[in-house]
């Protein structure tokens, strides 16, 4: 399915949350849920929510991502993102996201090597 790059106005998409906020109070049941569900997304598109959803659920109860993954058929990616959302960056890209890089054990010790090596001959060679 191909997302048009028109964006929706301000008034446009607070109305069609509005209307979705109400479609969804109505609902009394998780039978409701799925004909809702059924009726708005295409099939794929539901299984990808209750799949991110099943993820959420297995990180809140200290599942390991192997595990996820093994279980789902689902990637680390995938599950990576959806931790993101469970700690409120947002799911998908995170521009303002601060990576942190820790040095490898290798990386550590080639800093304390001098630059260019040890001479082997004389002492000094000035």
């Amino acid at each position: 399915m191909k997302v048009s790059n028109k964006k929706l106005t301000a008034v446009l998409k607070k109305r069609s949350l509005g209307r979705l906020l109400n479609e969804i109070k109505m609902l009394k049941s998780s039978t409701d849920l799925d004909k809702f569900f059924g009726e708005i997304f295409t099939k794929d598109e539901k299984e990808m929510i209750l799949r991110r959803i099943v993820v959420a659920d297995m990180l809140e109860r200290k599942f390991k991502y192997r595990e996820i993954e093994k279980t789902l058929s689902i990637s680390r990616l995938t599950i990576s993102k959806v931790r993101d959302m469970l700690v409120k960056r947002g799911y998908g890209r995170n521009p303002g996201r601060k990576r942190v890089y820790s040095m490898s054990v290798d990386h550590k010790r080639r800093k304390q090597k001098p630059l260019l090596g040890y001479y082997k001959g004389a002492a000094s060679i000035i």
